[in-house]
């Protein structure tokens, strides 16, 4: 039987991993023996996301996408409404590039997540204009608090990690 977890106990898992991971990435960078790699960040991000679309829409009904569904990882579908597709790309402050995982067509609105090195959220953005990525399959995230540091010709608008922030502590 599976055990409810509330998001303060995944927070506390969360804050143990930050600091699990950091001591895997020293060995990653200083030993052959194990390659580079991130495989949870992702989770964390899309975490995070539902947090604050569940605190922004509280009637509205949330479900994770499958693994194989590409196109996006959360939907929203509000009351009476067409649901929305929400693909989350979430890069951590470990990364030297802040390049995505790549984007794929299906979503109404992407979310981008720049996690700090103790994976809480330092960077968010809301983007809804699918049209700016015809010509992309992959972004790279802007550097918190440092403008031109994202992808060329993406209007990534405010910051809205405040915002996250706040839903996820709540």
């Amino acid at each position: 039987m599976k055990m409810k977890k509330e998001p303060a106990e995944i927070q506390k898992v969360i804050r143990s991993y930050a600091k699990a991971y950091e001591a895997l990435q020293e060995y990653q960078e200083d030993s052959s023996l194990i390659p580079m790699g991130d495989q949870k960040t992702g989770c964390i991000g899309e975490f995070y996301v539902y947090l604050f679309l569940q605190y922004s829409f509280p009637k509205a009904a949330l479900a994770y996408g499958n693994h194989s569904q590409k196109g996006w990882d959360i939907q929203i579908t509000k009351p009476g409404k067409t649901p929305v597709k929400v693909q989350v790309k979430t890069v951590s402050a470990y990364s030297k590039t802040r390049r995505t995982s790549p984007l794929h067509p299906g979503w109404h609105e992407l979310h981008l997540v720049y996690l700090d090195r103790g994976f809480l959220p330092e960077g968010y953005w809301i983007i809804r204009d699918r049209s700016i990525f015809k010509n992309k399959n992959a972004l790279t995230a802007p550097i918190p608090g440092k403008d031109g540091t994202g992808s060329k010709g993406i209007p990534f608008g405010d910051n809205l990690a405040h915002a996250l922030k706040k839903a996820v502590t709540k």
